[in-house]
């Protein structure tokens, strides 16, 4: 950051540009990164100076699930000469493909680490411990944590999701966790039958899906047939308006940031002071809002220190591959590059958190993850 604090950016100077592709339709959707983007945007501008007194300005390009649509909007950012960085929510397919893209042309992609070859890409860095971190720290927490030793998987029946499934079982067995069962579920409102077809013996049933529909779906079928093993769902099911139904009560999953729990202290407290003074109806701390507002400031920081209103692709690329924070809000501690070989993991600590009263809570924290213990799947 720079010593700006409270003073307002000059509006008459010209904008310093942040860009991002926002997946906003169909069957993956993250608007609240849109809202925390432009709530935390408003907030620098407001309260900061901006980046030396130059305004900050979003430039948005909306994707849906078609590769064709991220392509696209890669291009446009690639063409974009007044963008050095880009906050990237594309994903599938369309994680690797606009990720490269982007690190081709030079430009300093933050996104969301989708799938492995998101850490592999040179000049590709993330700060969302992404699949391999998500895939690890269900098995790390509940071999560690909760003493689970089988498991059921239940996994969205979705062609994006299936290859996940040899990953997770090797996972699992590395930390002495067998996956007996693997259960696709469907998207419609009632699951209780294929949730009822799992062995209730196993001592913990993890649900990996794509949307809150679908966790809201599985989670009264878990209560129509009286699980009593441990829960597990991933980020993508903790949204505020599935927490809030109370229907995760008792579940645990990993999520990016510490900004949706209640018990975050000072910290989230500043969170919600700014997303309350500069958000619209739209704003909300969970989901994947914790990782917009983060890869936000990560995104001003690479800007201040590539030169500001004088800075160049190669020279904000170059302040994100030796970036390190220790402050950034709701986060851990993130360093690039990555162990090596994951040179692109600059985050490896997911938070694991416990739904209580349709509230999120950490009381478990931060779980510092090494990744160079999933070396073996790289063949």
């Amino acid at each position: 950051m720079d010593d700006s604090d409270g003073a307002m950016a000059d509006e008459s100077m010209e904008p310093i540009k942040i860009g991002l592709i926002s997946q906003e339709e169909e069957l993956f959707s993250f608007p609240e990164v849109r809202a925390v983007a432009e709530a935390y945007v408003a907030y620098f501008n407001a309260e900061l100076g901006g980046i030396d007194g130059h305004p900050v300005e979003l430039d948005v390009c909306t994707v849906g699930d078609a590769v064709e649509s991220h392509i696209a909007c890669a291009q446009y950012f690639v063409n974009a000469d007044d963008v050095h960085v880009v906050l990237n929510t594309a994903a599938g397919a369309g994680s690797v493909t606009t990720g490269a893209m982007l690190a081709e042309a030079g430009v300093a992609n933050l996104g969301l680490g989708y799938d492995f070859p998101d850490y592999f890409v040179p000049n590709l860095y993330n700060f969302d411990p992404g699949l391999p971190g998500l895939a690890q720290v269900f098995f790390v927490f509940a071999s560690g944590s909760r003493d689970v030793t089988t498991m059921t998987l239940y996994i969205a029946d979705d062609p994006a999701f299936a290859p996940f499934v040899p990953a997770l079982e090797a996972i699992a067995a590395s930390n002495g966790i067998t996956i007996t069962e693997v259960i696709p579920l469907g998207f419609e409102p009632d699951l209780t039958g294929p949730v009822s077809a799992a062995d209730t013996a196993n001592e913990g049933w993890l649900f990996v899906l794509a949307d809150g529909a679908q966790c809201t779906a599985a989670a009264a079928a878990v209560d129509t047939v009286g699980y009593g093993g441990h829960l597990f769902a991933n980020d993508l099911c903790m949204s505020q308006d599935v927490v809030e139904s109370g229907v995760l009560d008792g579940w645990s999953g990993p999520i990016l940031s510490s900004a949706p729990t209640v018990d975050g202290g000072a910290e989230v407290d500043e969170i919600v002071r700014i997303l309350d003074t500069y958000g619209g109806a739209d704003v909300q701390r969970a989901g994947l809002g914790g990782w917009g507002l983060a890869n936000t400031v990560i995104a001003r920081d690479i800007l201040i220190a590539g030169g500001g209103a004088d800075a160049t692709r190669e020279s904000v690329l170059q302040a994100l591959s030796t970036y390190s924070s220790s402050d950034l809000p709701g986060m851990p501690d993130v360093s690039c590059p990555g162990p090596d070989p994951w040179l692109g993991a600059c985050n490896t600590s997911p938070l694991m958190v416990t739904v209580s009263d349709g509230q999120l809570t950490s009381p478990d924290g931060f779980v510092l993850l090494d990744f160079t213990e999933l070396n073996f799947l790289l063949g």
